[in-house]
């Protein structure tokens, strides 16, 4: 059962690395930028034993002038304080969808999915390999 659990675990935070990696090679292809503010953080307890993750929640204005509202899908606010301007890249068909568009972010949202994914797939592997 375990082994079914690491395997179907490992594949599936993989699935969301590689989803998130297609999602912004399209918005690095045909998103358009435009300058954020972030306006306040949310804070979620999403029952972490380490207290709660806050993420920025940022206000920009599309080509068309229209004012949209985002939450950041990755946590932290280091380097994002409240009142401080950060680029924005959207789809101008999807501008709810915007994500900040600072490479360190871009990174982290792929690689810590993928190598998440990878390592309990691995290990579901490594244990059916094993026989344990």
């Amino acid at each position: 059962m375990w082994i079914a659990l690491a395997l179907l675990a490992g594949l599936t935070v993989v699935g969301f690395g590689a989803r998130e990696a297609m999602a912004q090679r399209r918005l690095q292809r045909e998103g358009i930028t435009a300058r954020g503010l972030v306006v306040r953080h949310h804070e979620s307890n999403s029952g972490n034993e380490g207290g709660p993750s806050y993420f920025a929640v940022v206000e920009f204005v599309d080509a068309q002038g229209t004012r949209h509202e985002f939450q950041s899908k990755s946590s932290g606010v280091k380097g994002l304080p409240v009142g401080g301007r950060v680029p924005v890249r959207y789809l101008s068909d999807a501008p709810k969808a915007a994500r900040i568009d600072l490479a360190t972010r871009r990174l982290w949202d792929v690689a810590f999915p993928l190598a998440a994914g990878s390592l309990f797939t691995g290990i579901g592997i490594w244990m059916l390999a094993t026989g344990r």
